[in-house]
């Protein structure tokens, strides 16, 4: 049986299975036509890190990536364009695959090295040789814990996240469907994520992109509606 806590009047969360070193969350937002579910996957970057999983010709789903690499987790990754070029750096296993663009959209990156995972923007990014894996997208949802002003709060679609929390750990949000500025605000209220208030979140590539998979005897699947450029994935260090 799952653990159901009621956190307010407007949220209740559900811990779901999940493989050693990771923890699965359902948080139900609202009631009634108006509610939202998010599913939110965290990790210690002691044990864990995020990889990038490239898909050029489009042959792997998000399922059959995570499951070639060993994944424990993983979503869809950024935008790309009709012909499959990427938008924005790409760095897989320290190879550069795509280079840094300046765009308003893609306004930050997830960036791993040897000694960590960071989450800069992407005007105050420097590249060094001892990047192993890094992601561009956006835009900037929270930053040192609070929304981002500006967000487009008109727009509803599924949505994929990159978060940080205050607790130290890294992670995925997927919703189904939100506006950004809706979503900013979820991510921001500390009583969603008990245990470590989100302060940094980027947004990734969403719509008919989004999908989340968790490993598991039986995988958990948000399936993606269409097999996406790249991947990102959480794996062991």
């Amino acid at each position: 049986m799952l653990a159901m806590l009621a956190i307010s009047s407007a949220a209740a969360i559900a811990d779901l299975p999940a493989p050693a070193g990771l923890e699965f969350r359902a948080v139900r937002i609202g009631s009634g036509f108006g509610a939202t579910t998010l599913h939110h996957v965290r990790f210690d970057p002691k044990t864990h890190t995020f990889a990038v999983m490239d898909n050029p010709d489009g042959d792997f789903s998000l399922g059959t990536a995570a499951q070639k690499r060993g994944a424990v987790a993983a979503v869809n990754g950024g935008y790309f364009h009709p012909d499959r070029t990427p938008l924005g750096l790409v760095v897989r296993q320290g190879a550069t695959l795509h280079s840094l663009e300046r765009a308003r959209l893609l306004s930050g990156l997830v960036v791993v090295t040897r000694k960590g995972i960071s989450m800069p923007r992407a005007t105050a990014f420097r590249p060094t040789p001892d990047i192993r894996e890094a992601l561009q997208a956006g835009p900037f949802l929270i930053e040192s814990g609070k929304p981002v002003s500006g967000l487009n709060a008109t727009r509803s679609a599924a949505r994929t996240v990159v978060v940080a929390d205050s607790a130290g750990r890294f992670g995925f949000v997927v919703c189904r469907s939100a506006t950004l500025a809706g979503m900013a605000a979820i991510l921001a209220d500390a009583q969603n994520f008990p245990g470590g208030k989100i302060t940094r979140a980027l947004n990734l590539d969403g719509g008919s992109s989004t999908g989340l998979w968790v490993r598991e005897e039986r995988p958990f699947y948000l399936r993606e509606f269409k097999n996406v450029r790249n991947y990102l994935a959480i794996v062991a260090r």
